[in-house]
């Protein structure tokens, strides 16, 4: 979030505290309570939620949810200004690397009780995702959801090289040997001009790929505190030079100049590619593509794998009535979150991932193998400006422009700078 959305959310903490007078009245017709719901879910996810608050408003005629979807590019600015002027959602979704920013500034509301008491078995959740909802000893939030990034592989290119199990199925790599490997022989360069038309990988988006290689190795964006940058350890540095290698040294995947990486995966030309679950859709809807899914395979000492969650939250000052009915949608979402993981998402209850009709969808299944060992971004307010010079150091050495101890380096420096200025 910028400076100016920072200040906004201050004033908006310091006016309910003061007196409440953000809080806005209670809509009610008939005896219906009507709660507004907000979200980003622009594409095809947006489909599918408006079929589940469908299905809650045949159910529950006593209240009334009127979901509204606004594009992510915008979606928090316009959460920020509601929340400090009026007129903010009375259920909303935020990104688990964003929490922090609003639950600093107490705007979100504290559902500690309504945990204890409402009918939600925190056992029943995976202990990473729910964890998440938590910030300074309060829980504000409740997981919809995982996206987490994991193996995208076309099945087709992989028999036509040969990496196949006994039973002659396309076999991906659970490891560095064995990812090279397929990596070499999926590279195929029929000119012999040094230009393959066909890639075994490509690097997709910087920031979750390098994360996933990065935690993989030990290492993170901030120290445990996070109060300071982590990124010059040599963690960071042997997993970007890990990557710089895959492009430079091994010449399994393109430079990134040029290149748009998901287009060559979904028009058959690569043969692997690391992305997250929230990509499914795309390729489902891409004709004769066969790909398959399959957890990261393991590059460095551990598995692990960059993720973030859908989180739903309620306002700090939200009347008692439309708490209940708010936190009586939210227990539906989350009891139904099966219907929601068939759009392409991965779900967080045991329940349902244990369930023989979740894992029937087979990529969310394979990905959903990585919810013990995912990994956030560090829980921060000031992550999102410091997210720019994480990027912009990965971008430096994949673009083969400055080596990894430089740009990590200015990278640390740089973060340290945001981070004193909490």
């Amino acid at each position: 979030m910028n400076r100016r959305g920072v200040l906004i959310l201050f004033a908006a903490a310091l006016a309910f505290t003061l007196c409440g007078c953000a809080q806005k009245k209670i809509s009610r017709a008939n005896s219906v309570i009507q709660l507004e719901f907000w979200n980003g879910f622009s594409g095809p996810d947006g489909t599918t939620m408006e079929r589940i608050v469908r299905e809650f408003n045949a159910k529950h005629p006593n209240i009334r949810v009127r979901m509204q979807i606004i594009p992510w590019g915008t979606y928090y600015d316009k959460a920020t200004l509601g929340l400090a002027f009026g007129g903010a959602p009375d259920v909303f979704v935020v990104h688990a690397d964003r929490l922090p920013e609003y639950a600093d500034r107490l705007v979100l509301y504290d559902m500690g009780e309504l945990i204890e008491t409402g009918g939600l078995d925190e056992s029943d959740f995976m202990p990473r995702p729910w964890n998440a909802g938590a910030w300074n000893g309060k829980h504000y939030a409740i997981p919809l959801d995982c996206h987490p990034i994991g193996l995208y592989y076309n099945t087709e290119l992989f028999k036509k090289v040969g990496i196949v199990d006994e039973a002659g199925r396309a076999k991906p790599p659970t490891n560095l040997e064995e990812f090279l490997d397929a990596a070499h022989k999926l590279t195929i360069d029929t000119n012999g001009d040094g230009r393959p038309d066909q890639w075994g990988y490509v690097f997709t988006w910087f920031r979750t790929n390098y994360y996933t290689y990065l935690s993989q190795f030990g290492g993170d964006l901030l120290t445990s505190d996070g109060r300071e940058s982590a990124l010059n350890s040599d963690a960071a540095k042997r997993s970007l030079n890990l990557m710089r290698e895959i492009i430079y040294q091994r010449h399994v995947a393109p430079g990134p100049e040029g290149q748009d990486a998901w287009i060559g995966f979904l028009t058959g030309k690569v043969g692997m590619a690391l992305e997250g679950i929230y990509m499914l859709s795309s390729l489902e809807g891409q004709k004769n593509l066969k790909f398959a899914g399959a957890p990261c395979p393991v590059f460095g000492d551990k598995p692990g794998a960059w993720a973030n969650s859908h989180m739903l939250v309620m306002p700090a000052k939200i009347d008692p009535a439309k708490r209940d009915a708010a936190w009586l949608f939210i227990k539906y979402l989350s009891d139904n979150s099966l219907a929601w993981a068939k759009g392409g998402q991965v779900p967080v209850r045991k329940s349902i991932l244990n369930s023989s009709e979740f894992s029937s969808l087979s990529v969310q299944y394979e990905f959903s193998k990585q919810l013990p060992y995912i990994n956030y971004m560090p829980s921060s307010i000031s992550l999102n400006q410091a997210l720019p010079f994480f990027d912009a150091a990965v971008e430096a050495v994949l673009c083969n422009m400055k080596s990894a101890d430089d740009a990590l380096s200015e990278a640390d420096r740089r973060i340290d700078e945001v981070m004193n200025r909490q």
